[in-house]
């Protein structure tokens, strides 16, 4: 796929990263939600970028909407548990808890990365329709 398109896919995907990214972690200061979106979006970007490159077939395919949204489901929900548990462990105020609040949110892109462009769609997709 050309770089364009996969660009855009994955400009449109960091998106939803950076929001889900941005709502999920709990900031010390009301002030720095924007940061944190900004900066999961960016971070999304990155790697979605990358990713999409790697497996640029998938994105070929006619499931590209389905992938998006497979992503966002696959993302809130693994990230927004992981993140419960280390705010309920180490807190999310503290320099550890925000840290394990970005461990968590790194945790959920890479899953949700992994499971909609690297085969975990295709495989849903083949065994469910």
């Amino acid at each position: 796929m050309r770089r364009l398109p996969t660009f855009g896919w994955a400009f449109l995907v960091s998106i939803w990263a950076g929001l889900v990214g941005g709502a999920v972690i709990r900031e010390p200061s009301v002030d720095l939600v924007p940061l944190y979106a900004i900066a999961c979006q960016v971070i999304g970007l990155g790697a979605t970028y990358w990713t999409m490159r790697e497996y640029g077939d998938v994105l070929d395919s006619i499931h590209r909407p389905g992938r998006v949204g497979m992503f966002v489901i696959v993302l809130f929900f693994l990230t927004v548990p992981i993140s419960t548990v280390f705010a309920l462990a180490v807190g999310h105020t503290s320099a550890v808890g925000v840290a394990t609040q970005w461990l968590s949110y790194l945790l959920g892109l890479g899953g949700a990365l992994y499971i909609t462009f690297a085969g975990g769609f295709d495989r849903a997709w083949e065994e469910y329709t």
